[in-house]
């Protein structure tokens, strides 16, 4: 990556996490967007206010600050994603977290859609759970371009699970899924269950996943969000026999 501060590359470099390949920081528009409303409120009033104009324009100053300065801490803050993993810092190159794609159990990712009066706004979500046991979510706090971001953690952790999953399934008969149970003979969600041989359609929407069978009925339905390891097991589906699956959506 370009422009990567040396001390971050020693880093990754000793600590086995291969490459920098893009750098995020947290996104704080939302907050900077309130500072500097707050800033020209604050100057209009103490500027062409009366007395209590110039009371409200130092109190709108003052509210400025207090979202400004977090704001610049926060911008501050740098997720750094490796061929090998991923590092946080805070400051330059003060590293609070370092994580290899080894230690992530399970990545669940979907997007979530905001109604309001205005435009529908998307909101990508990626949580990583831990072998130890723990979650990471990477939109607390949201770093920008968070969908590129999850989309390429999804990619990454996938290489690292589809081999053990595949194995799982040759070993034990099946791989579970959260409520969705892949095995060799085929896909169950409780009591429904399609086999390979009758599987027609893969489908990951925005919302849920779907798998048709060649008579054209939906047989299996559920939310993206409650998968984990989708990625894989669109892999898995997409390599198996019978089943054909469509490629995971990009994430905006």
């Amino acid at each position: 990556m370009r422009n990567c501060p040396p001390e971050i590359t020693e880093i990754v470099a000793e600590t086995g996490l291969g490459e920098v390949v893009e750098r995020y920081r947290q996104a704080v528009a939302m907050e900077l967007s309130f500072a500097v409303t707050c800033g020209v409120l604050g100057v209009s009033g103490l500027v062409f206010g009366d007395e209590v104009g110039r009371a409200i324009g130092a109190g709108a100053g003052g509210l400025g600050v207090l979202f400004a300065v977090p704001a610049w801490r926060r911008s501050r803050c740098h997720l750094y994603l490796c061929t090998g993993g991923l590092l946080t810092t805070t400051g330059t190159t003060t590293v609070t977290r370092l994580l290899r794609w080894a230690e992530v159990a399970h990545v669940r990712v979907w997007t979530t859609r905001i109604y309001q009066l205005g435009p529908v706004e998307e909101f990508p979500r990626c949580v990583l759970e831990l072998t130890d046991g723990t979650t990471l979510n990477l939109a607390r706090p949201p770093y920008a371009g968070l969908g590129r971001l999850a989309g390429a953690v999804e990619r990454a952790v996938t290489e690292t699970t589809y081999p053990r999953r595949t194995a799982e399934i040759a070993e034990t008969g099946t791989s579970v899924f959260g409520p969705i149970t892949l095995s060799a003979a085929g896909v169950r969600d409780g009591r429904r269950f399609v086999a390979w041989s009758d599987v027609a359609r893969v489908e990951r929407g925005r919302v849920r996943l779907r798998i048709w069978n060649r008579a054209g009925r939906q047989v299996i339905s559920r939310q993206v969000r409650t998968i984990p390891d989708l990625a894989c097991l669109l892999r898995i589906a997409s390599t198996t026999r019978g089943g054909t699956a469509n490629p995971a959506r990009a994430l905006p």
